[in-house]
């Protein structure tokens, strides 16, 4: 089994519980984040934006140090915005360890051909990463401050492109959390449209304890969270182990009998 394999396994083992992904900027931050109970690590840099890539060095220890862990589990990166890889001559080498990978669609809106960009861009990704990257499609909640494509867009296209799974976000980093730019009932729709093709739904955009039962129907698959597991719940702070100790315990409080009535989650993984 390869160590993609091993991860991904790890979490069918829970698919009836709604995973806990945490985003981290360090190795420090990624053992607090475990130490708190996160079942995914998403390392992102918060100062580069809602999907900002952390420093190719930082991305390679955390993941080193995870593949020194008695129990590893997944690894997500942030690699920032499409836009930000236009010209495809920067692509760094991503290391082993890497199963998810995620891609901004700010700035795309309007462009025609911004799905095949899309999907070379991935092509020279997956080239130079030392992994099989299992690409999750970024839709962001207030789609019209990020001119980015709409959600229902964004859906269609990461079926049509075997995305593993589909991230529901904020782009603007502002206080605004997810469901001041959709409402339950578009997501509801959103991970039934996605989970009948297979893949997962993740959600998130400063996402605290008090949004938890508004989003118990939703069946998301992933919740995700940075400024939540934060000191003094910013985002550009350091991670709190105990915030998330809290968290995971209402997350379970809340969400530990809502309906379950989608697929096996990441069977769309490959």
């Amino acid at each position: 089994m390869s160590a993609s394999e091993e991860e991904t396994s790890l979490i069918r083992d829970r698919e009836s519980e709604t995973q806990l992904l945490v985003s981290v900027r360090s190795a420090a931050e990624a053992d607090l984040a475990v130490a708190g109970g996160a079942n995914i690590l998403d390392i992102k840099e918060p100062l580069n934006g809602s999907l900002g890539m952390a420093k190719i060095d930082t991305i390679a220890t955390i993941a080193k140090q995870n593949q020194l862990r008695l129990h590893r589990i997944p690894l997500s990166v942030a690699l920032g915005e499409l836009v930000d890889w236009v010209h495809l001559t920067k692509i760094p080498s991503l290391p082993a360890g890497i199963t998810f990978a995620k891609l901004g669609l700010s700035q795309c809106l309007g462009k025609p051909d911004w799905q095949a960009d899309w999907q070379r861009c991935r092509q020279a990704f997956q080239q130079q990463s030392a992994s099989k990257l299992n690409w999750v499609a970024v839709a962001y909640s207030d789609a019209n401050d990020a001119a980015s494509p709409g959600l229902d867009e964004i859906v269609a296209a990461a079926i049509e492109t075997k995305c593993s799974g589909l991230l529901i976000d904020t782009w603007t980093k502002d206080g605004r959390n997810l469901l001041d730019g959709v409402d339950v009932v578009t997501l509801t729709r959103s991970a039934s449209e996605a989970h009948a093709a297979g893949l997962f739904l993740a959600i998130a955009g400063k996402l605290n304890p008090s949004l938890l039962p508004k989003l118990r129907n939703i069946c998301a698959d992933i919740i995700a969270i940075r400024s939540a597991a934060c000191v003094q719940s910013n985002r550009t702070e350091g991670i709190d182990a105990a915030q998330i100790v809290e968290f995971r315990r209402l997350m379970r409080t809340t969400l530990s009998d809502r309906p379950i009535n989608r697929p096996r989650p990441y069977t769309a993984v490959r």
